[in-house]
């Protein structure tokens, strides 16, 4: 990010003894703001938009130089008031909106919230772009000053709206994980006043009012004056993910708002570069047999001769992934102990199943998979066998998918999107069983068969 380099080099030469968090808040164009905020020079943008107040004050740059208790090293920040008085401690309040709301942003909060009346102080950053992944990611923190004693009733929110130009269907993928809830202060929130229950207090980090406030709900907190942020709380590093239509046009709307008035604002603060391509394995990598000649039990293994097809048709001039290979799912999916030389692997057992991580390396998301290698291709016959038992059709898939299976200990089956967001989950009953489709949007979908020898999945594209 261009502005934020320019920051950095300044509080380079400041005072390193004394903690810092930087807000920059020199806005040029809507361009230049939403390539910084991509981070990527060749990500396929356009339509650049921004809207955050007469003079977009509402938008600026943060450097955090030396914060260990706030996540974010730099990025993107939009604030329902003005981003001047974002630096922390948290020592007095934001109330510096005044501008108009966003009506797309209520429609969202109305569906959580019987008192809300209108959005104020809509802080929106908005582009286009041709997809040419099938999802996406971005990672974010959100602020507010509602934290605390208001936090039961004022439902200052965000949205996050991904619209296919191409079908007009538009989701807002900005919600509490695992839910169809959106994101908002009433819906995360730490409950510390006591006025109203905890919710989702799992994705909630902090208050930042005080070492006790909170402790009775599970709640953390810390002094004001140790707050990087001039915020009363905020939630965790979340992540958001869209699945997309390859080929499509699509519009991205950011819109963050105060909840009917014009005072304590709220803010999100976004990982610098982290909006990019989520990871996604276009074909599934495929065993690998390696002849045993001098019957040792053991050969040599090139576990990266799947990467080709695991990376589809990706323009790799425009997005990065790497592969790493681990002798473990846990391993896999920490990013730990992978194996040195996966060129040139020998194999410990025969068959033998290994691991791979699969991460953007701008933003650092990452998938794991995994496959067999053997010394025959009788070794891999067997679970071959188990998993010709089970018949999943049609494939792609339009209403109805079938599952048909002989063996007796399958119990169910599991739908999700390449993010590894669950659509559904069914009980298995007898032989032949429909999971219905014909809501799901066109593309690649995950199916997890359980049973009780294991889990098979299967790719299915709609």
């Amino acid at each position: 990010m261009r502005k934020l380099l320019l920051l950095v080099l300044i509080i380079s030469f400041s005072n390193k003894s004394v903690a810092q968090f930087i807000v920059n808040d020199n806005i040029t164009s809507a361009q230049d703001v939403v390539l910084d905020f991509i981070g990527n020079p060749n990500f396929p943008a356009s339509n650049f938009y921004i809207s955050a107040g007469p003079t977009n004050q509402g938008i600026g740059y943060f450097v955090n130089y030396s914060y260990s208790n706030f996540p974010l090293a730099n990025g993107l920040v939009l604030c329902t008031g003005n981003v001047a008085e974002v630096n922390g401690p948290n020592i007095s309040e934001i109330n510096t909106g005044g501008w108009s709301g966003d009506a797309d942003l209520d429609a969202i909060l109305t569906t959580i919230d019987p008192g809300f009346s209108a959005s104020h102080d809509a802080a929106i950053m908005q582009f286009d772009f041709v997809a040419d992944v099938s999802s996406i990611s971005l990672d974010f923190i959100m602020a507010s000053e509602e934290y605390g004693t208001y936090e039961c009733s004022f439902s200052d929110g965000f949205a996050f709206i991904v619209t296919n130009l191409t079908t007009g269907i538009s989701e807002n993928v900005a919600l509490v994980p695992g839910t169809t809830t959106p994101i908002s202060v009433i819906t995360v929130r730490g409950g510390g006043n006591m006025g109203c229950a905890a919710q989702n207090i799992n994705y909630f980090e902090r208050y930042n009012l005080g070492a006790s406030y909170g402790s009775s709900t599970g709640a953390t907190s810390i002094d004001p004056n140790d707050s990087p942020i001039n915020f009363n709380g905020q939630t965790k590093v979340l992540v958001l993910t869209a699945d997309l239509v390859v080929g499509d046009l699509y519009s991205i709307k950011i819109v963050i708002g105060d909840r009917n008035d014009d005072i304590l604002n709220s803010a999100l603060f976004f990982r610098a570069d982290s909006f990019s391509a989520y990871p996604n394995i276009a074909v599934a990598p495929s065993n690998l047999v390696a002849e045993d000649t001098d019957g040792n039990g053991s050969s040599v293994f090139n576990l990266r001769q799947n990467e080709s097809q695991m990376l589809g048709i990706i323009n790799t001039s425009v997005y990065s992934f790497g592969f790493s290979y681990y002798t473990s799912l846990a391993d896999a999916e920490a990013g730990v102990n992978p194996i040195a030389t996966p060129e040139a692997y020998t194999n410990v057992s025969n068959p033998e199943e290994i691991f791979l991580r699969m991460s953007n390396t701008y933003t650092g998301t990452a998938i794991t998979d995994s496959f067999k290698i053997a010394l025959s291709a009788d070794a891999l016959s067997i679970e071959e066998a188990m998993l010709e038992e089970v018949k999943i059709y049609p494939n792609p898939v339009s209403d109805y998918l079938v599952i048909d299976s002989n063996m007796a200990n399958v119990e169910r089956v599991e739908i999700y999107t390449v993010s590894g967001k669950l659509l559904l989950s069914q009980n298995l009953i007898g032989n032949s069983n429909n999971v219905d489709f014909s809501s799901f949007s066109e593309g690649l979908y995950l199916v997890k068969i359980i049973s009780s020898n294991g889990t098979f999945i299967k790719r299915i594209v709609k």
